[in-house]
């Protein structure tokens, strides 16, 4: 069985209903950077901001509570409470899929003028990019794994700059990047190689191997910054940390596998 639920697409990745994703390769399963970096938890900060957003809905917009709310009853109130926990994920929500749709335009080569307004700006400031730094894009959107360690990803894109540095590029499109993100890019570079539905891509392999570095282009509608990750053994470490969290966390979701014994009384 998966360690999370299927719905391939494509046909070899899957996304459960929490948003977990996995990988398979060759039958087993593995679970995604980004899978692996949700199942340690929130980040306090996040945390703090999500909290936030549910307590200005409800001091903020009393009447708006108020009108889906009627004394007593259960279905008003079931309609408030959904209403008031959507206020921690609705703005974190639009924000993904405005970057969901930048990637897209980015990575599949589409103009400016063939994308929504809300995407153009970003696109506009991401082709800035590739014209100022004359950097070519080796492949985009490619999946990586690592067997031994026993995960996969998806990188942005693998680049190559005129002076023949290649990196691996995590684009962001968010109001600002964090530390976090540095553990997603380090993934992805210790990937073993690229492929796909159990067929290794080996020109792609050679460029993702030798690759000089990490970074990540941060693109907004007034401009973008090129932001390289010093990677230390600190990070390679950090990342294996949360990987091994992650995986521990899923195989023990009760305490029961962790008991050598139990017993009960009764006063």
């Amino acid at each position: 069985m998966s360690l999370f639920a299927l719905k391939a697409s494509p046909p070899n990745a899957s996304t459960d209903p929490d948003g977990l994703r996995h990988y398979t390769w060759r039958g087993v399963e593995y679970p995604s950077v980004t899978t692996i970096r949700r199942m340690a938890g929130m980040p306090f900060g996040l945390h703090m901001w999500s909290v936030g957003k549910v307590v200005d809905r409800a001091v903020l917009d009393v009447s708006g509570l108020n009108r889906i709310l009627i004394d007593n009853d259960p279905v008003t109130a079931k309609a408030a409470k959904a209403w008031l926990r959507s206020a921690a994920t609705e703005e974190r929500d639009k924000a993904a899929d405005l970057g969901t749709r930048v990637h897209d335009a980015a990575t599949s080569g589409r103009a400016p003028g063939e994308t929504a307004p809300d995407v153009r700006p970003f696109l506009i400031q991401y082709r800035d990019w590739l014209e100022t730094t004359g950097v070519k894009v080796l492949t985009v959107e490619r999946q990586v794994y690592n067997l031994t360690l026993g995960y996969a990803g998806t990188f942005d894109l693998l680049v190559r700059f005129p002076n023949g540095q290649v990196y691996v590029v995590d684009l962001k499109t968010g109001k600002g990047t964090y530390s976090d993100h540095a553990l997603q890019c380090v993934g992805y570079a210790m990937a073993e190689f690229v492929g796909e539905n159990d067929v290794i891509d080996e020109k792609a392999t050679r460029h993702l191997l030798e690759a000089d570095g990490i970074a990540i282009l941060h693109v907004r509608p007034e401009g973008w910054t090129w932001q390289v990750i010093h990677v230390t053994p600190e990070l390679f470490s950090a990342f294996r940390g949360l990987l091994t969290f992650a995986t521990w966390s899923h195989k023990n979701k009760k305490i029961d596998s962790l008991l050598e014994s139990q017993e009960e009384g009764h006063a």
